[in-house]
């Protein structure tokens, strides 16, 4: 196994005053709107590369199935790897469900912008519960579903090489030319069956999606429902789009599944065909987690796995709800940022048996447990309990507070 360690040194001003003197006029990015099932897009020219002076290009293939460890390695590529230097990464996840840092705005390239709510996006509940990991990103774009029927690329380019749409039709052609589906191509979103997000830092920029060659869909669309559709967020929700695999689309000529390794020879060698050479011969790198000794690689991990940067980012958002209780019809009302709750109130439905002392009772007793909420982390509700004073002397409150803290986890 070849060692990435030494391949971590950045290009030189001039090669990046040349690339941004080569590239302005010859750089447009693919205006195709097809997508698989429709006519045949038309064939963009090859990227105009033959005027810059690039490194040899390298294909990296990770051997795990780690989501964390994957992203974290993408990004240290991304940042480690020489900056004139097209790198093509290739993984798949055990399954996951994974969202969006941020959206980037309309009008700037970067990814800048407000947080992904998973709880508009998904339901983190039951994933925990079905042992399916949430995992977010540090790129924008939408929510996806990994499994492994799922091929995960990325292609990381010099900034000023990079187009949003350039990793996408990379990708159709290798699927039109190598694997026979002529009809695939690329929408306005960049989508190649599933989805695309994109990262840009000082001198390097990716753009990585998922290929669903033969995920579950129903397994997707299950991972991928909320139920909490009526979450009011500061952040920004995924744009849902229909889905399918790749094998949906096979041609009759192919007489076997389209596989993992089929639809990454093709990617290698249409990455290969535009950007080595004979000068320039590809390497291909297999990445075993087990020998990666890149700190940085490993504190990646270690934050991409917290709480603070799974959750903790989420915006501002409120959510209303009610439901039935021993004691009557509760609706609530509360607001949460960085997955805390800010603020939450309660109002009573009583039972009809309930006479006005009692309603007046059981409303105090819901004032001061929201009280007791606030600055809990949402929906887990961390050490919540029974109000503080004479609410956590009698068992009855007692009881009642487990009562409304189970609801609200179950709810929220």
């Amino acid at each position: 196994m070849l060692s990435v360690a030494a391949l971590s040194q950045p290009c030189s001003s001039r090669f990046a005053a040349a690339l941004a003197s080569a590239l302005r006029p010859a750089f447009r990015p693919f205006s195709s709107s097809r997508q698989v099932g429709q006519e045949k897009a038309a064939q963009p020219q090859t990227p105009a590369t033959e005027h810059i002076e690039l490194s040899a290009p390298a294909t990296y293939i990770s051997e795990s199935h780690d989501p964390w460890f994957n992203l974290s390695y993408e990004d240290w590529l991304l940042r480690n790897t020489p900056h004139d230097q097209p790198v093509l990464f290739l993984y798949r996840n055990f399954p996951c469900v994974v969202i969006g840092r941020n959206q980037a705005s309309r009008a700037h390239s970067s990814s800048v912008g407000k947080a992904f709510n998973p709880w508009k996006e998904t339901t983190p509940r039951k994933l925990h519960e079905a042992g399916t990991p949430l995992v977010r990103r540090r790129s924008g774009g939408g929510t996806v579903y990994h499994d492994l029927g799922n091929t995960n690329f990325s292609i990381i380019l010099p900034r000023l090489l990079f187009t949003r749409a350039h990793g996408a039709e990379l990708v159709a052609r290798a699927i039109r030319d190598r694997l026979g589906i002529d009809t695939c191509g690329v929408n306005k979103r960049n989508d190649v069956v599933s989805g695309s997000a994109y990262k840009i830092v000082q001198h390097r920029a990716y753009h990585h999606g998922t290929m669903l060659i033969s995920s579950s869909l129903s397994e997707l669309g299950r991972s991928l429902k909320s139920s909490s559709p009526g979450i009011e967020t500061k952040g920004i929700a995924s744009f849902p789009s229909p889905v399918t695999t790749l094998n949906a689309y096979r041609p009759s000529s192919r007489p076997h599944p389209i596989k993992h390794d089929d639809f990454t020879d093709a990617v290698i060698h249409e990455f290969g065909r535009v950007y080595a050479g004979k000068n320039k011969p590809m390497q291909t790198i297999e990445i075993d987690e087990g020998r990666v000794k890149e700190a940085k690689v490993w504190d990646g991990v270690r934050e991409l796995k917290s709480w603070e940067w799974t959750f903790g980012q989420t915006p501002e958002f409120s959510n209303d709800f009610e439901g039935d209780l021993s004691f009557g019809k509760v609706s609530v009302s509360l607001t949460s940022r960085h997955a805390l709750l800010t603020s939450i109130t309660f109002h009573l439905s009583p039972a009809f048996t309930f006479s006005t002392a009692d309603t007046q009772t059981h409303q105090s007793f819901l004032d001061a447990l929201a009280l007791s909420l606030v600055g809990r982390r949402y929906e887990t509700l961390d050490g919540a309990e029974s109000p503080e004073g004479e609410w956590e002397e009698d068992p009855k409150w007692m009881e009642l507070a487990a009562e409304v803290i189970a609801w609200l986890r179950h709810t929220m």
